[in-house]
């Protein structure tokens, strides 16, 4: 009689653990799409000497982009650095955002922005003198990440 009772709590404990088995691996694999991040590129000074930075533009899962900026070498400032997308020409610009006090800012990208038009990142020395537009000072440069 043991053996009958035996025979169940083992196929039970197998069949248990098939079936974790398989609700663990669907759940980790529910087809939902990651984010890919493209390589690093580097951000060439131009303003501030000392100036180095890199851009990487990541693509999420619903056609969400966004960049990570970060540079080093930046003085102190009583303004403070923005980041700007902008024209193979240096004419045309869009201003992203402000780079946090450690020098780096994750920012997301307009969804309407053309990244064939706006190839270019720059980073901009600002004065905290309430005008948004670029102040003719970057202090780094680069492309985007293709």
């Amino acid at each position: 009689m043991r053996r009958p009772a035996l025979l169940i709590a083992a196929a039970s404990l197998v069949v248990g653990a098939l079936l974790g088995s398989a609700v663990t691996a669907w759940r980790l694999d529910d087809g939902t799409p990651t984010a890919e991040a493209s390589p690093t590129n580097r951000l060439a000074p131009l303003a501030v000497p000392r100036a180095a930075g890199t851009v990487r533009l990541v693509r999420g899962p619903e056609a969400e982009r966004e960049v990570t900026v970060t540079v080093t070498g930046l003085p102190r400032s009583d303004g403070y650095y923005e980041v700007w997308l902008m024209d193979r020409t240096h004419t045309r610009l869009v201003a992203m955002g402000v780079l946090g006090p450690d020098g780096t800012a994750t920012l997301p990208l307009p969804a309407r922005i053309d990244l064939g038009r706006y190839p270019l990142i720059d980073v901009s020395a600002q004065e905290d003198n309430g005008n948004p537009a670029h102040s003719g000072t970057s202090v780094v440069r680069g492309a985007l990440p293709g």
